[in-house]
């Protein structure tokens, strides 16, 4: 009862604070100043805004095509990350103790790359303090394969059943493994998710007629890196048409700080959708808790 009272009262002492940084100018003031200087102190990066995680394409290849997703119309170069790339990636992770979220997608999925355990192996040993998840449509995985990855040192698997039904394979893992295990995966069906028109190029979605004043959160609190190690502005930069830098020949801090990427998150944490087409023809929308949480620039 009291361990729930504190965290009662800890989260709207938060709330408020966030309520004072948003609407008053000395509170923003106040907050991207300590953030800066966290940011800074903690991983050696001068930015107001830092990713709390990354997407790494480590293969483009997908055996469905959804339609609700690019690939139903499109496909992506067929290809894989190099060995290379994505050991230095990680390095740099492991080396800045980056304590958030790894995966290893873009529009691909990921079990259709035999390297997949060992990268989730070298995350787990080289980046220890982060946490490595999969996502999958769950075509490919079987009891033993989950078992494989979890003994790897993944996370979790994120499973999106996109037929809307359990099928075999992943009822048989559900059935069979132990309550601990199960921490590990969590399943669920497209119908229940809301999809998104992926900055209009899904056009049996939503079609944006205006763009939206809405801030956006993706480009301010994630990585998105493609195979050959181009940092796109968010995940819905199928195309890459909006490309910050490249992890071959530069670093994740260097990348992350570059003045047009910092442009883009001032512009985005105000609303200001206008900073490329990507934006103005998007319809995602942050929820009114993650909307609550960005202090614009």
């Amino acid at each position: 009862m009291l361990a729930s009272y504190s965290r009662t009262l800890r989260e709207r002492a938060i709330e408020r604070y966030y309520d004072w940084a948003r609407t008053t100018p000395v509170g923003r003031r106040v907050h991207h100043t300590l953030r800066v200087w966290r940011h800074e102190r903690r991983y050696r990066i001068k930015t107001e805004f830092m990713f709390q995680s990354v997407e790494l394409e480590v293969n483009s290849m997908c055996n469905r095509k959804c339609s609700y997703c690019p690939n139903v119309t499109d496909k992506r170069p067929p290809g894989y990350m190099k060995d290379d790339l994505f050991r230095k990636i990680i390095d740099e992770l492991g080396e800045m103790d980056f304590t958030g979220r790894i995966s290893y997608h873009f529009y691909g999925e990921p079990l259709l790359d035999k390297r997949l355990p060992g990268f989730v192996k070298y995350t787990r040993d080289k980046a220890p303090h982060s946490s490595s998840e999969i996502y999958s449509n769950g075509d490919f995985l079987t009891l033993d394969v989950f078992r494989k990855y979890v003994d790897a040192g993944l996370d979790n698997f994120l499973i999106t059943q996109h037929d809307n039904i359990m099928p075999p394979n992943l009822q048989h893992i559900m059935d069979n493994i132990t309550e601990e295990e199960k921490k590990h995966i969590v399943i669920r069906f497209a119908k229940d998710r809301f999809m998104i028109n992926r900055s209009g190029l899904i056009t049996s979605l939503r079609t944006v007629n205006e763009a939206s004043n809405s801030p956006c959160d993706w480009p301010l609190t994630s990585v998105v890196v493609t195979m050959t190690g181009n940092v796109v502005l968010c995940c819905n930069d199928y195309y890459e048409t909006e490309v910050m830098g490249n992890l071959s020949t530069h670093s994740l801090r260097e990348i992350w700080t570059n003045p047009r990427f910092e442009e883009f998150r001032q512009a985005l944490s105000r609303g200001d959708r206008w900073i490329s087409p990507l934006c103005e023809k998007c319809d995602y929308v942050p929820s009114a808790a993650r909307l609550r949480r960005i202090v614009p620039s």
